[in-house]
């Protein structure tokens, strides 16, 4: 006699509560908002402004500070595991090939682009403008607390195909005149950098939340 198994009730069936696809797409948030922070406090503590002063500094013959070996490559090696990180956390989200890679990029590029900048700057390698019509310049491509919420930021929203996300990039602006203001305030730099690094944090939070990493 053949058995006819009775038919399960739609209220019955039982779903994880996070299933892998999600899971994976917050493992992804996670990382690259980690991986960020790391970049963005090996930028603003000073570790990387030294190598890339003294490396300009080395090239163009000018007097700049030396640095142990050691500490150059403790301070790369902070960096590229910085780096390794948020590529890490965007090649595991969900999307498009061409957005990960592409996104990547813009996370290596931009990071090179503001160690560049920032050593040529230090040993006055390029005719950079100075004194008051410095201030623009510094806001923008000197600042590394902007450079690095933004190149992070856009490369996340990218990753994500984000649409209307994509004003949450907006907050970005906040981080242009801030460290110059309160340098001008005679802020200590320790006050200053609590006050950056919780504003880059909640900034960064909202671009994450906005690639909506719980979506699928």
């Amino acid at each position: 006699m053949t058995m006819i198994p009775e038919p399960i009730e739609p209220s019955t069936v039982t779903r994880p509560l996070f299933e892998p696809a999600r899971g994976r797409s917050l493992a992804s948030a996670i990382a690259v908002y980690l991986g960020g922070y790391l970049l963005l406090s090996v930028f603003t503590n000073g570790e990387l402004s030294r190598v890339s002063g003294n490396l300009f500094g080395a090239v163009l013959d000018r007097p700049t500070p030396e640095l142990q070996s050691d500490q150059v490559a403790l301070y790369v090696a902070h960096s590229v595991f910085a780096l390794a990180v948020v590529v890490a956390g965007l090649f595991l989200g969900r999307g498009p090939l061409v957005g990960r890679v592409v996104g990547s990029i813009i996370v290596v590029v931009g990071s090179t682009a503001t160690f560049v900048v920032l050593g040529l700057r230090v040993t006055v390698g390029l005719p950079f403008p100075t004194g008051r019509d410095a201030i623009p310049f510094d806001m923008v491509f000197a600042n590394p607390w902007f450079a690095t919420v933004l190149f992070v930021g856009v490369a996340w929203l990218l990753t994500r195909r984000a649409r209307l996300g994509w004003l949450a990039i907006v907050g970005v602006v906040v981080l242009i005149p801030l460290p110059l203001w309160m340098a001008f305030a005679h802020i200590s730099s320790g006050t200053s950098s609590l006050i950056l690094l919780t504003l880059s944090a909640i900034v960064g939070a909202g671009i994450i939340l906005a690639g909506r990493p719980l979506r699928d």
